[in-house]
């Protein structure tokens, strides 16, 4: 199976690397999933074989050559499916929810944190990309940082909040920054 890949996001993943926020190596290397048509999971996972060393310069993409096994001729030719490279894992990784981010005037995104003494601040981020309906943040927040994700219009930088845990039902897969919903602390 042949799937085109973005030269962008090629080059993202190259300085990822590079810049050792992900690591390439175990087990799980170059594995590759498929989702099927229908949003189901085709049920055996895939290898990458090989990149193309050539771009489409009508698409701005290389080919990406993927080998699954194929039993009950799930796959069919032509088939439109979406592939899932696992490629590397950035061990340093923080998700949080997409709600949780908002942006100044010049687009630069910003969360608010609860801190230790239950004041409100601003912290200026650096967002990856987006991983389903979470932000994988590349700088501006530390493991353990209280985010918060509901209650923002109630609160300002400075201001005293009392945080209550929100984990929108999740387990959490890397390390993350806790999310909270904030509420004005009354005195």
């Amino acid at each position: 199976m042949d799937v085109p890949q973005s030269t962008s996001e090629l080059l993202r993943l190259r300085h990822s690397l590079e810049e050792r926020r992900m690591n390439h190596g175990g087990t799980n290397a170059n594995q590759v999933e498929l989702i099927l048509e229908d949003g189901s999971k085709y049920q055996m996972e895939g290898t990458l074989q090989f990149r193309d060393v050539s771009v489409d310069p009508t698409t701005a993409s290389v080919i990406l050559r993927m080998v699954f096994p194929n039993p009950k001729e799930v796959l069919l030719p032509c088939m439109f499916v979406r592939a899932v490279i696992k490629e590397g894992v950035n061990e340093q990784g923080i998700l949080i929810p997409q709600q949780s981010v908002s942006r100044d005037p010049k687009g630069n995104p910003l969360a608010l944190i609860v801190d230790a003494s239950s004041k409100v601040e601003m912290r200026m981020l650096t967002i990856d990309r987006a991983i389903g309906d979470q932000w994988l943040v590349s700088s501006g927040l530390l493991p353990g940082d209280r985010v918060i994700a509901e209650g923002m219009q109630k609160v300002r930088p400075g201001g005293l909040v009392k945080a209550v845990s929100f984990d929108n039902g999740r387990k959490p897969e890397t390390k993350a920054a806790t999310t909270a919903q904030a509420t004005t602390a009354s005195n």
